[in-house]
């Protein structure tokens, strides 16, 4: 009797811990998931932004309305990035067409570089 007992119990204990370790594996590919999920969620926003915003300013041949305007804005204050919403006010409040056009080729560099 003592003999079963000596090999199961050793045999429990290496049990426990090899599901402790496979339940903390999980864990953490759980959560790898989970952040590479949002990294592509927040991707496809800036994505979607971009391409907004390149046929709607940068293609069209006429002024930017109201709506496209709105909807831009929403969309960059959506990404919730402040060097994103830094860079799109710098360009919003350019004065002239040098300073917007030096301004646009930044908030596109930033948009591209952004994304993973």
């Amino acid at each position: 009797m003592l003999n079963k007992k000596v090999i199961w119990v050793p045999v429990i204990c290496l049990s426990l811990a090899a599901n402790a370790l496979l339940g903390l594996l999980l864990v953490n590919q759980i959560y790898a998931n989970a952040k590479a999920n949002q990294t592509h969620q927040l991707d496809l926003k800036t994505l979607s932004f971009t391409n907004l915003f390149i046929q709607k300013v940068l293609l069209s041949d006429q002024p930017v309305d109201f709506n496209t305007r709105l909807q831009l804005e929403t969309m960059v204050r959506n990404l919730n990035d402040p060097d994103i919403l830094a860079q799109w006010q710098a360009f919003t409040q350019s004065q002239d067409q040098t300073t917007a056009s030096a301004q646009v080729k930044k908030l596109l560099y930033l948009l591209v570089s952004k994304i993973s």
